[in-house]
C-alpha cells in the first residue's frame, strides 16, 4: 500500500477486492446498490467463487504440474467461422468506409437483411416487422443487461428456470437492483416449463413483493419477466412445432400477468433435430409485441470472440437499447452487424451455406454426447454397433497411459445422466453423482457438491460447474455440468480421470 499513489489508495479503500491478485474468475461484482445478492443469486455466488478462485487453494505437490482438466467451460467446439459472416466482415473492412462513426441504431443495410430473414422464419407481429423491431449489442449477454433495464425497477423481478445459465442470474442485480426468483423444473414435466406452474409462481411472487413492498415505495415490484431458453441451457431440451401448444399456453400466462418473455434463442442453431429447430415465441403474431427475442453468434457460428448479438422486440423495446447504446457508448459496432446479416439473412445462398456449415456440427456434438455417454454409462450402452465401434477406437486411441482401459469401458460407478435429461440441442450434459454421497476419500467426506469438487480439483485437478451454480431445483442431489466441447482427446482423458479418481472413493 506504501508504494501506491494517494489516487490509488483511494480507489482501493472504495473497492477492496482490487487490491487482490486473483488467478481465476473476475470478481462476480454486487448488486448496483452494494448490497448481497438475493437469496437465489447468493447460492450460485457462493459456489462460482469456489469455482473460479477457491480451488486454487488446493493446489498441492501431486497435482501442481499437470494440466488442469475442465469440463465446464461455456465456449463451443472449435470450427471455422460460418462462411457468409466471414466474408462480410472481411469485405467490410477492405471495402468500407471504416473511418466514419456508425449510428447508435445499427447498420442499415444490415437489418434489412435481417427483417427479411425474420419473415422468411415466421416472425409476425400485428404491424409488418422492419428494421425498427431489431437492434443489434455486444452479445446477448449485453443486450440482457439493457433490457433488464428498460423494462425493470429495483426490487422488480426476473422469473427464470432453475437449472439455468447460471452467469445471466447476476446481470439483473448488478444492472438495476431488480430480483431473480426460480421456476423449478421437474422430471415430471419431462424438464419442459410447466406454463401452469409458472402462472402459479408468477401470482406467489406477485403477492410476495406486494405484502413486502405495498406502501413503502412509489410502486409494488413484480414479476416483469420470464426468461425462457430454448433451446434450454443447460438441459438441451428443445421446444419446436411439436411443443406449439406449450408454447402457447407461456405465451398466454405472460400475457395474462404482464410479463414479457425474453425470449433466448442462441442455441437454436444447435438443434439436434434439423427438421424441427427451436420456435420462437415471436413467430405468434398474438405475443410478439410481448416477447423480447435474443440472437447471437456465440454458439454455433464460430465467432464467439467477436460478440455479436441481436435483440428483436416491439419498436418501444428497441428505441430504449439505441437510447442506451447512444447514451453510453456512442455508436454500435458496424462489425457485429455486417456479422449478424452475413448469418441471418434470407438469400437461397445462407440457407445452402447454413445447411452445409450445420449439418456436420450437428452429427459432430451428436456423435460427442454418445461418447460421453459411453464414458458415463460404459461401451457396452452405446446400441449403434458402428458408433460402439469408433467410440472404441477413438478411446484406444487417445487414452492416456495412467488410466485404466478396462475400467473407462465399463464407465464410471455411481454416477449416470440426469433422468429424463439427455440433451437435444447444444453441448451441454447434466451428471448425477448422488450414489457417491457419504463416499469417503483420504482427505474428505463426500457430503455435497462442493465437498466432491474439491476431491476431483485436488486428485486429478478436474473442473465441472455445480448444480449449485445453475439452481438445479433438488439440493439433495450431487449435480456436475459438463460439456462435450472441448477436444475429444481431452474430453477421453478429463473423464478418465474423473472414472479413476471417483473409483477409489470408498
Amino acid at each position: 500500500m506504501e508504494q501506491l499513489s494517494e489516487s490509488l489508495k483511494r480507489v482501493i479503500k472504495e473497492n477492496p477486492i482490487l487490491e487482490s491478485i486473483v488467478r481465476g474468475l473476475p470478481d462476480l461484482g454486487t448488486r448496483l446498490d452494494k448490497t448481497e445478492f438475493s437469496s437465489e443469486v447468493k447460492k450460485i455466488y457462493d459456489v462460482f467463487s469456489i469455482y473460479g478462485n477457491g480451488l486454487y487453494e488446493l493446489l498441492n505437490d501431486k497435482i501442481r504440474d499437470i494440466p488442469s482438466k475442465s469440463l465446464g467451460g461455456g465456449s463451443p467446439m472449435k470450427t471455422p467461422p460460418f462462411p457468409l459472416s466471414q466474408k462480410r466482415l472481411i469485405d467490410a473492412i477492405n471495402f468500407d468506409d471504416m473511418s466514419e462513426y456508425p449510428m447508435a441504431a445499427g447498420d442499415d443495410k444490415s437489418k434489412e437483411e435481417i427483417v427479411e430473414y425474420l419473415i422468411k422464419e415466421g416472425f409476425e407481429s400485428e404491424d409488418k416487422i422492419d428494421e425498427n423491431n431489431l437492434i443489434f449489442t455486444l452479445s446477448t449477454t449485453q443486450a440482457f443487461s439493457i433490457i433488464c433495464q428498460i423494462i425493470g425497477r429495483p426490487f422488480d423481478v426476473i422469473l427464470m428456470t432453475g437449472p439455468n445459465y447460471g452467469l445471466f442470474t447476476f446481470v439483473p442485480e448488478r444492472s438495476n437492483n431488480m430480483n431473480i426468483e426460480i421456476l423449478p423444473l421437474s422430471e415430471s414435466d419431462d424438464w419442459y416449463v410447466n406454463a401452469d406452474k409458472l402462472d402459479l409462481r408468477i401470482k406467489e411472487i406477485n403477492e410476495d413483493l406486494k405484502q413486502k413492498y405495498e406502501g413503502k415505495l412509489e410502486y409494488t415490484p413484480k414479476v416483469v419477466a420470464f426468461l425462457n431458453e430454448n433451446p434450454h441451457n443447460p438441459l438441451g431440451k428443445v421446444m419446436n412445432a411439436n411443443n406449439k401448444q406449450t408454447l402457447e399456453k407461456i405465451g398466454d400466462v405472460c400475457l395474462k400477468n404482464d410479463v414479457f418473455v425474453i425470449d433466448d434463442l442462441i442455441y437454436r442453431d444447435l438443434t439436434f433435430d434439423r427438421e424441427n429447430l427451436a420456435l420462437p415465441i415471436a413467430t405468434y403474431k398474438k405475443y410478439f409485441d410481448n416477447t423480447i427475442s435474443l440472437f447471437g453468434l456465440s454458439k454455433g457460428y464460430g465467432l464467439a470472440s467477436i460478440r455479436a448479438g441481436m435483440v428483436v422486440a416491439h419498436p418501444i423495446i428497441i428505441r430504449g437499447i439505441r437510447n442506451y447504446i447512444f447514451q453510453n457508448m456512442d455508436s454500435s459496432p458496424v462489425l457485429q452487424a455486417k456479422a449478424m446479416a452475413g448469418a441471418f439473412n434470407a438469400s437461397d445462398e445462407r440457407y445452402i451455406e447454413y445447411e452445409k456449415f450445420f449439418n456436420p456440427i450437428i452429427e459432430e456434438y451428436k456423435y460427442r454426447l454418445q461418447l460421453l455417454k459411453a464414458l458415463v454409462n460404459g461401451l457396452d450402452s452405446i446400441e449403434d454397433p458402428n458408433v460402439r465401434k469408433t467410440i472404441e477406437f477413438n478411446i484406444r486411441e487417445s487414452l492416456y497411459s495412467d488410466y485404466s482401459l478396462k475400467n473407462i469401458l465399463e464407465g464410471i460407478p455411481g454416477v449416470d445422466f440426469v433422468k429424463g435429461t439427455f440433451p437435444e440441442s447444444g453441448f451441454f450434459a447434466l451428471l448425477d453423482y448422488t450414489d457417491l454421497k457419504n463416499k469417503t476419500s483420504d482427505k474428505r467426506q463426500i457430503t455435497d457438491e462442493i465437498e466432491l469438487l474439491k476431491h476431483m480439483y485436488e486428485t486429478e485437478k478436474i473442473k465441472l460447474i455445480l448444480g449449485q451454480s445453475i439452481s438445479y431445483p433438488d439440493s439433495n442431489q450431487l449435480i456436475g455440468r459438463v460439456t462435450t466441447a472441448i477436444e475429444k482427446t481431452d474430453l477421453i482423458n478429463h473423464m478418465g480421470a474423473m472414472n479413476k479418481t471417483l473409483r477409489k472413493l470408498k
